[in-house]
């Protein structure tokens, strides 16, 4: 619900470092806005690394890739940031990460997907701080949420499919590339999620 997604915002701006591990705590930090701003999953935001978010032209963006850890289609893609995730600092943020991922330590061995599974626990654990209804899960709840408001906004559907990772529907829409400069001007007509 909006009133969910504005505390879970809200609880991400608020939170304080605790005993937990800069990665962690900076994991719960950005979770719920790069999820409310990508619709992607939270594993594949987890597992981003300093060289995934970068500037192609003029625009932030997030070069999702099986790379980093694992996605579900296998497909690599990128993402435009939101404006409002810009302004927010989150670039800046990643500029003042040691290089490797952002989120997770990788084990001894370089395994990355044990450790990941550690950092979406903990995020999944503050989230349900937040949204006590054991029947939403807030992590995948931010993928439906941003389909909605990208349909009630008017983004084009297969841009929308295309940043969440989502395959074409038919032969004709798999047909052309979507642009990082298509992504840019639907990223631009979606609505800030809160004014924090």
């Amino acid at each position: 619900t909006d009133e969910e997604a504005q505390a879970l915002l809200e609880a991400a701006d608020n939170l304080e470092p605790g005993d937990e591990r800069p990665k962690t705590f900076a994991a719960k930090r950005w979770a719920p806005w790069l999820c409310a701003y990508t619709g992607a999953r939270i594993g594949e935001m987890m597992q981003l690394r300093k060289e995934d978010v970068r500037k192609v032209g003029k625009h932030w963006t997030i070069h999702i890739t099986p790379e980093a850890g694992t996605v579900k289609s296998d497909q690599v893609r990128y993402v435009v940031l939101h404006e409002h995730l810009v302004a927010k600092g989150f670039p800046e943020f990643v500029q003042s990460c040691a290089d490797g991922h952002l989120f997770v330590t990788p084990a001894e061995d370089g395994d990355v997907l044990g450790p990941l599974q550690g950092v979406k626990n903990r995020v999944s654990e503050a989230a349900r701080e937040t949204v006590k209804d054991t029947k939403v899960q807030p992590n995948h709840g931010w993928r439906h949420r941003f389909k909605t408001i990208a349909r009630s906004v008017g983004m084009d559907g297969r841009v929308t499919d295309a940043i969440q990772g989502h395959a074409p529907r038919t032969a004709g829409d798999d047909y052309g590339d979507i642009t990082v400069e298509a992504i840019a001007r639907a990223m631009a007509i979606f609505p800030r999620q809160h004014k924090g």
